[in-house]
């Protein structure tokens, strides 16, 4: 997929690792020289120092083959002409961090996926896996649903039973759901015959917020 990507602070810088590791063509808009510099210097990516609103950018960076742009700065004005840019070119998705919620509703009104407050977005993840250590990896949704992987231990009651067994005797939380397992490097969907192997990296699906109890059953620290 083509893919630009304005603004190479913090957020911007991540997410270009993140694509170009995903095998993506991605071109960066940076004004800023070391900003632009220090990108270009560590990622697999094309890197314009420019403006979004220079003459020739659109052409630069290639936005009529692009299926997607994402705007990253912490001027809410330049990630909104960003956003314009890529509606007018007919781009596919649109996403764009929105500093002021004063200014969601513009941005929506153009069809663009908003993240808003990402600071406190960073925030928050880095709570949930601070409160709960066991976990590989959380990620907290609308009214305190949460998607958590986790490793399934030895010791965990859980290890070498079914999903079938294990729903029939009431082992899990009703409001626990296994949606995947990673086994050696290869995700699958479980079925009711599907066994819980130990190392199996488990991907749960939380109605609620989940507690270390909750974590413990598959860790086995009970």
């Amino acid at each position: 997929m083509h893919l630009i990507i304005v603004g190479a602070g913090p957020v911007g810088n991540s997410l270009i690792g993140l694509a170009t590791q995903a095998g993506h063509d991605v071109v960066m808009i940076e004004p800023d020289e070391k900003r632009a510099q220090h990108c270009a210097d560590r990622n697999d990516a094309i890197v314009l120092n420019t403006d979004i609103a220079d003459d020739g950018v659109e052409e630069e960076a290639g936005f009529e083959r692009a299926r997607a742009i994402i705007a990253t700065t912490t001027d809410d004005s330049t990630n909104l002409m960003a956003m314009v840019l890529g509606r007018s070119h007919g781009i596919e998705t649109l996403t764009s961090t929105v500093n002021h919620r004063a200014h969601k509703q513009m941005f929506e009104s153009l069809g663009v996926h908003v993240v808003a407050d990402p600071e406190i977005l960073v925030a928050r993840h880095l709570l949930d896996v601070t409160l709960l250590p066991g976990a590989v990896d959380v990620t907290t949704l609308q009214d305190k649903e949460q998607i958590i992987e986790v490793p399934l231990s030895a010791e965990s009651p859980l290890a070498n039973q079914t999903l079938g067994n294990i729903h029939s005797q009431r082992q899990m939380d009703e409001g626990l759901f296994i949606v995947s397992i990673d086994r050696d490097g290869k995700a699958f969907f479980p079925r009711e015959d599907t066994a819980l192997t130990p190392g199996d990296q488990i991907i749960l699906f939380s109605r609620r917020a989940i507690t270390r109890h909750d974590l413990d059953l598959f860790t086995g620290n009970r």
